[in-house]
This record gives structure tokens, sequence and C-alpha cells, in this order.
């Protein structure tokens, strides 16, 4: 019988999961997500997502693979598992593609945005979907500060402590930092990332700009690997993975 490969690209609201990887006592988007193909398929399907996100991280552009042995159009795929997924995760796009393709495996990069609010009233709209950042902040020397970590650097002092095991070099592609209405947006791409690391380089680029601080304290905390120099780790609900690349 043949088997046939789709991709497709998932976007959700992860306020109420525990991320995408499937979870045993806690909801997450890839158990969601084959919930609805074992319904739309009527057999068992597994769902290769690009890679994890933390709980309450939302996605813009997850791309996720499955092989079935039933083919179903790119149309049908799309309303037929959006009938069936949570009004908080939805299908954008289905496409075919090689039997050898994996969501995982075959990307090259992926970009990350985060959003904040830099207001001095919370807004009801932008709770679980922003960072309320408060205070005086002027955000002008940010986009520099967040262009000193591009390149291939240790990313020690950027990292969660549980992912201090692994090999901590990484490389940034390239970063913009703009504005978006009323929010700030912060976007890394790479071609992998460590455990709470865009929200570190987030949360230093605040502490910077709130203390003045220039590119050159980047540099310095990127050589001494020290977590200490840089600044807190951002909350989960201002990140977004955007959009993964092939």
């Amino acid at each position: 019988m043949p088997s046939y490969n789709k991709a497709v690209i998932v976007e959700y609201d992860g306020t109420d999961y525990s991320g995408w990887q499937w979870q045993t006592h806690s909801p997450s988007i890839q158990e969601e997500l084959q919930k609805a193909l074992k319904v739309l398929y009527k057999q068992d399907v597994v769902a290769v997502g690009s890679g994890r996100t933390d709980s309450g991280v939302h996605s813009l552009g997850q791309t996720a693979n499955f092989i079935t042995e039933t083919y179903i159009p790119d149309e049908a795929v799309v309303l037929g598992l959006n009938s069936i997924l949570p009004m908080d995760i939805s299908i954008a796009k289905a496409w075919d593609v090689p039997i050898e393709f994996n969501a995982q495996r075959s990307a090259v990069s992926k970009t990350y945005m985060y959003r904040m609010h830099h207001a001095r009233v919370r807004s009801a709209f932008m709770h679980n979907r922003a960072w309320w950042v408060r205070g005086r902040i002027d955000f002008s020397p940010a986009p520099d500060i967040l262009a000193a970590f591009e390149g291939t650097h240790d990313f020690t002092a950027c990292c969660a402590a549980e992912s201090l095991r692994e090999n901590c070099v990484r490389t940034i592609n390239f970063t913009k930092f703009y504005k978006e209405g009323d929010l700030w947006c912060l976007e890394v791409n790479g071609s992998g990332f460590l455990h709470n690391m865009v929200r570190i380089i987030t949360g230093t680029v605040v502490k910077f700009c709130r203390d003045g601080h220039g590119p050159e304290r980047v540099r310095e905390m990127l050589e001494t690997r020290d977590r200490k120099k840089g600044g807190p780790t951002a909350p989960a609900e201002g990140l977004y993975l955007k959009q993964v690349f092939y």
C-alpha cells in the first residue's frame, strides 16, 4: 500500500498547553493534532513537528508532517482538521512533500518573534499575548544590542540551567527589532536554539536598554559565559515560533 507524506503549518495559542511535545499528564499541541488526524484519516497518525515549543509559547508557523496510507487533498485536510481541532489550534496550510521529508530533520533555520507591550497601563487584549514591560525605557539602542548576538557563539550565558550539559555553540543568522502598533517586536533567526535562549536574549535586551548599556555588554556576557551578566528570562506568553525554513 502506498504512503503519502503531508506537511502542514500549525498556528496555536499555547496558553493552555504544555507546549508542542506530547506529554503524559498535560495537554499538548501534538496530542490534539494527532487526535484530529485519527478522526480525519481513520487511522493512528504520528505528527512530527519542526521542534518543541515550551508551555505557554505560541506559534504562527510551526511546521509538522505526517505519513498516512490514505490520500486526502490539501484543502480537505485544512478544512477537515480545522473542523475537529480546538479553537486555539488552526491549520493554516497543507501541502504534499517527498516521503523522505521530516519537519524536524529537514529544517534549515527558524525565526522566533517576541512581542512586548511597553505601556503604563496593562492591556486586557495583550494578556497571554505579549510581555507587559513597564517603566521608562529607551529602546533606541535595542537593534544594536540585539545584533551583537548575531554570529556563531557559545551561548552558555543565554540558556536555562538544564541545557548546560549540551554543546552550547549556536549560530544566529539575523535579528530584527521594530515597532508594530503598540508593540515592540524582536525577531531572531537561527539554525538551532537552546532552552529559553530567545527569552533570555529578550530579557537581556530589555535590561540593557533600561540600564543604559550598549552592545559591548553582550560581547562581555558571551565571552565570559556568565548567565548573571544577562537579563531576566522573559515570560513565555510573548514568544512566537514565526517561521521554519527548509
